[in-house]
């Protein structure tokens, strides 16, 4: 019966890490539902917390984030034994590399520091009551999703960036530590496993043991990937229900089900002292203002970064965004990356379009659709596209940087950026003049002007310029429409420019550029 139960959290464990890999999959599928895709990450119990406490709301499908934590109160920590991919991944690793015997047992033991992750929850909910939800910085889920979204797809589509690689190093890391002591990122460090393991301490559902039958032979506590320690006091917080001890024990004085509360012991402390508690969560509380006004302000801080289409204003956006990577995962030119450093600390890992390595698609509304959160409102084409008209949807404006331009600069002829503007009327006209080079020659130039009344930021002038690393026409936030403040000129009539002909079959004018 032992093994019967232990096979079938195994089976469990594989079935929800191809899950994992499937969803993933599943979230760069332009036919697969975006919502669908992405409901692996509403299961994250932080999500739907931490989203109560900075927005006061649960979006989407975060709701299933509280169902896991009702069900932690009656099972345990179950999601940490059958259900979280990373949880598998690290529990395969000390499998494969953790040392045996009485090393292992010596390893297995439960330490005081191992109650760090719940400072580690306190900061993170103390941070978000201040508007900026971070969960996601070390939640299991955001954060196995982040790393391979950032650092392992960009490596066959666009280059991996910077954030991306910090991310896999970080589970890197996670699963070479699973190798010393096992599972030691969800003992000492997850926040999720932290909030779960507070309402498994009231758990009916429970591992018991026998007094009667218990040999103290330690095999249980060897075959442990949690800090219960079985052996003495079972800490029910700290327990995984992996159900390794139980065919473990040669006395079978191990078994799990319900304890009546009459005969059921005490939960051993969590070494959290009320000091260490009340200084973590005022500095949880500190870090909200401080970093909202480093650097300027949040505003001030993402003026230089592109937020994908659709996504709120800054101060919702950093309370409803989980840094998970699914928008940068579904990006099909690989634009969107997880900012580091160019957002301030506040946008950590949130994401941000780099014309450079793509462009915004205008038909595409992918990033909208994986969003698990909110934090990107889910858009129809014709929001994106200016057609007729300037956009409803605009995520910055594009800027001629004469100086580098080769017709403004240095009298060579090209038009790329016009022939790539994907607007009607284009954003992008050309002005025909007569240059004379050095050596005295007349030369026919085109120079490009923007119109920013139609530009949507859609960066594909800026991908496709020819002019080395730093494009002659660069996107700015600036002019973007989910931003009162960060506006350009999208508020004055557009100018009052004729519009250049376009020569018809036989060489005649046939009329105005669309």
């Amino acid at each position: 019966m032992h093994l019967r139960a232990r096979h079938l959290r195994i089976a469990s464990q594989a079935l929800f890490l191809l899950v994992f890999l499937a969803s993933f999959w599943a979230v760069a599928a332009q036919g697969f539902r975006g919502l669908t895709a992405t409901v692996l990450l509403a299961l994250d119990p932080l999500t739907a917390t931490g989203s109560l406490l900075a927005d006061w709301t649960v979006p989407r499908w975060a709701w299933l984030g509280l169902g896991v934590l009702a069900l932690s109160a009656l099972a345990g920590r179950f999601f940490c034994g059958w259900v979280c991919p990373l949880g598998t991944l690290q529990q395969l690793a000390s499998w494969l590399a953790a040392p045996r015997g009485r090393l292992r047992r010596n390893r297995n033991r439960y330490r005081p520091w191992f109650a760090a992750k719940y400072l580690v929850l306190t900061f993170l909910l103390a941070w978000a009551a201040g508007g900026a939800l971070h969960t996601g910085w070390l939640a299991p889920l955001p954060l196995l999703e982040r790393a391979v979204a950032g650092g392992l797809r960009p490596l066959w589509h666009g280059g991996a960036s910077p954030a991306g690689w910090v991310s896999l190093f970080l589970v890197g890391l996670i699963l070479v530590l699973s190798t010393w002591i096992p599972r030691l990122y969800c003992r000492a460090v997850c926040p999720a496993g932290a909030l779960m393991g507070l309402l498994a301490r009231a758990a009916p559902l429970r591992i018991r043991r026998s007094d009667t039958t218990c040999t103290g032979c330690e095999l249980c506590l060897m075959a442990c990937q949690g800090a219960d320690e079985p052996l003495t006091e079972h800490r029910v917080s700290e327990c995984h229900v992996c159900l390794n001890c139980l065919p473990a024990c040669p006395e079978s004085g191990l078994s799990w089900g319900l304890a009546p509360v009459p005969s059921r012991p005490p939960s051993p402390p969590l070494d959290v002292g009320r000091r260490r508690f009340l200084v973590t969560a005022a500095a949880g509380l500190a870090a909200a203002p401080v970093a909202a006004v480093s650097g300027g302000g949040r505003e001030a801080s993402a003026a230089d970064a592109i937020r994908p289409p659709g996504a709120l204003a800054e101060d919702q956006f950093l309370a409803r965004c989980i840094t998970c990577g699914a928008c940068v995962a579904s990006c099909p030119t690989g634009a969107l990356v997880s900012d580091l450093g160019r957002t301030g600390l506040d946008g950590l890992f949130t994401p941000v379009l780099v014309p450079r390595r793509g462009w915004c698609e205008p038909s595409c509304t992918r990033c909208g659709e994986v969003c698990p959160t909110g934090a990107l409102e889910l858009l129809s084409p014709r929001e994106k596209q200016a057609i007729g008209g300037p956009a409803d949807v605009v995520i910055g404006t594009a800027f001629v940087d004469r100086g580098r331009c080769l017709p403004w600069a240095m009298a060579v002829p090209c038009i790329v950026c016009e022939e790539m503007c994907p607007t009607s009327p284009k954003a992008i006209w050309l002005e025909e003049v007569t240059a004379t080079d050095r050596k005295g020659r007349a030369v026919t130039l085109q120079r490009p002007h923007l119109d920013p009344e139609l530009c949507t930021g859609c960066g594909l002038c800026e991908n496709r310029c020819p002019v080395g690393e730093e494009a002659a026409i660069r996107v700015f936030s600036v002019g973007e429409s989910r931003s009162a403040t960060n506006r350009l000129l999208r508020q004055l009539p557009p100018p009052n420019r004729p519009e250049p002909p376009v020569p018809g079959p036989a060489g005649e004018p046939s009329g105005p550029r669309g």
